[in-house]
């Protein structure tokens, strides 16, 4: 009989005041001010000079993705995300998302004591069915209490709220992001399954759903473990309501975005906003286009090939305007899946590790189109249980023929039970700078039943393994760049730290790059000076896309 030690963790929108049925807009919410603690280690150097406290009391901390020990470190394969969106890995809150507080500054409100109190303003006061708080318990679980307090200073308390321990918790928003030890730099990857934030749901009362929430109080109310509470969100009304179901698709330089439309078509069509940035419009921002009644989709030209671009869309009722919506995307994106079958997958009673290999491996081939290289790779796939296997069983490896480089640790499953996980990681740096055909192999064990390879007890399911690589273009060498340099654009060449751009009002877009290929900065609608303080000295490519459609380049020297 199998058995094994489990772990235990260390303990449609009812309209306001009458009977409408609206469809649910889940909106994360900005906090003003509140936070008193920074747990996420970020950027370079060692997690102490980006930090202020830690998670647990015992030193450990977050980490978000782009941090690095030092310039030589390996990029983290796990993480918070860097631009600090979470969306809900919980089911039934589906388009639910979360926008944490930057991590250079503090980011949680961290309660270690019984009766430590503490309230977190919300930019924007919002009327709401239900807010879903993001939090967690270090060192344990740990019980709160929850006062959300109205504009007419009113509020509604809940009491009891208990947050589970980081590790091992169920109603996770977000698993497997990691943590550092912030006394010695020790990083641990938590397997891919821990550490985990929580998404807690607070119901508002129907007397309280017309009433607009300015700030959450909470409260530490027992004994146990460190609550810390990172972001809220909300299922808000809009008389104005929002569309749903963004899709996309893209290709180097543009992108087509469509939606669904709203319950009740917006009389003035939709207004939409695009950005680099992950920084969400406000009410008041001002769109970068529209579409007229009954056009739900746009197409975003004179985009940067490579670059993650984050697009919102709102309903225009003409005297009110919904909710943004948001969609993140790329463009210069390749993909392929495999097809051929399950993947088997190979017993190992040990724990295979990134040297180990298989003999019934899964391997794809992406094409990379002339001109362009790989700038990193994501990855996805889902791995299904059999018979008594478990999907706490499960390894897999992503492996680049190509130039024979692996990803930093094996993967693992997480559940003392059948069923099937699914397994998605981005930003991988396995197979960068390579052209061509580029090679991947997908290795996966299982480290209960049976012999040898065989899919009785844990596989890799048909159709779900899907290798995306996301290009940018493969630099011009100085003779290549535009004859256009030649005329003058950009002033003075060499420069210290400003340049001056001529005729700025007909620039829609300023990229600065380096000659590897990468984008360094990226400017809408510059003014007539570009400040480039932040460059080191040397060569870079300056590219003007106009806003006639038209592209131009030039090279620029930094002294």
């Amino acid at each position: 009989m199998k058995t094994k030690l489990l772990h235990v963790a260390c303990l449609v929108f009812s309209g306001m005041l009458f009977n409408q049925i609206d469809a649910q807009e889940y909106q994360p919410i900005t906090i003003q001010s509140g936070f008193n603690a920074d747990v996420i280690a970020n950027g370079t150097g060692p997690s102490i000079s980006s930090t202020n406290n830690d998670v647990d009391g015992v030193s450990y901390a977050f980490v978000s993705k782009d941090f690095l020990l030092n310039t030589s470190s390996s990029s983290l394969t796990y993480g918070l995300p860097i631009n600090r969106i979470i969306n809900s890995a919980v089911g039934t809150t589906s388009g639910l998302s979360y926008q944490l507080a930057p991590y250079t500054s503090n980011n949680t409100l961290r309660l270690q004591n019984t009766n430590d109190s503490g309230t977190l303003t919300f930019s924007t006061p919002i009327a709401a069915v239900s807010l879903y708080m993001l939090a967690t318990g270090g060192s344990g679980d740990c019980t709160v209490d929850v006062t959300v307090n109205f504009s007419d200073a009113t509020t509604q308390t809940f009491t009891g709220i208990t947050i589970s321990d980081w590790y091992y918790g169920s109603n996770f928003a977000i698993q497997g992001i990691g943590r550092i030890n912030i006394n010695n730099d020790n990083l641990e990857s938590g397997n891919g399954t821990d550490p985990r934030l929580y998404q807690i749901p607070l119901a508002i009362n129907t007397a309280n759903q017309s009433k607009n929430i300015q700030s959450v109080t909470v409260t530490k109310s027992g004994a146990g473990g460190i609550p810390n509470i990172f972001a809220f969100s909300a299922d808000a009304y809009s008389s104005c309501p929002a569309p749903s179901n963004i899709t996309y698709t893209s290709g180097m330089t543009n992108a087509t975005l469509s939606w669904t439309a709203s319950a009740s078509a917006p009389s003035s069509g939709y207004q939409y906003y695009y950005s680099t940035s992950s920084t969400p419009p406000t009410a008041t921002t001002t769109p970068s286009g529209s579409v007229s009644a009954g056009t739900t989709s746009v197409t975003l030209n004179s985009l940067i090939t490579g670059q993650t671009y984050y697009f919102w869309v709102r309903s225009n009722c003409g005297s009110s305007q919904g909710f943004w919506k948001m969609k993140e995307f790329t463009t210069g994106q390749v993909s392929a899946t495999y097809s051929l079958g399950d993947i088997n997958t190979l017993y190992d009673n040990g724990v295979p590790t990134v040297t180990s290999t298989t003999t019934c491996p899964g391997n794809l081939s992406v094409t990379v189109p002339a001109g362009y290289k790989i700038k990193s790779t994501d990855v996805s796939y889902t791995m299904t249980t059999a018979g008594n296997g478990w999907m706490a069983e499960q390894k897999s490896l992503l492996v680049c023929l190509t130039n024979n480089t692996t990803e930093a640790a094996v993967t693992s499953g997480s559940g003392s039970s059948t069923g099937t996980y699914s397994y998605n990681r981005t930003g991988l740096a396995i197979a960068n700078n390579l052209t061509g055909n580029v090679n991947f192999e997908l290795r996966a064990w299982r480290t209960y039943g049976g012999s040898d390879c065989n899919a009785d007890y844990n596989k890799v399911d048909n159709n779900t393994w899907r290798v995306t690589v996301t290009l940018e273009p493969i630099a011009l060498a100085t003779n290549e760049i535009s004859a256009s340099a030649k005329e003058r654009m950009a002033y003075p060449n060499p420069f210290t730290d400003d340049l001056y751009i001529d005729h700025a009002e007909n620039v829609k877009r300023i990229s600065v790059s380096d000659f590897s290929g990468k984008t360094l900065k990226v400017v809408e609608n510059p003014s007539s000076t570009l400040h480039l303080n932040e460059l080191r000295s040397g060569n870079y490519i300056l590219t003007f896309t106009m806003k006639d459609g038209t592209s131009k380049s030039m090279k620029i020297i930094k002294k």
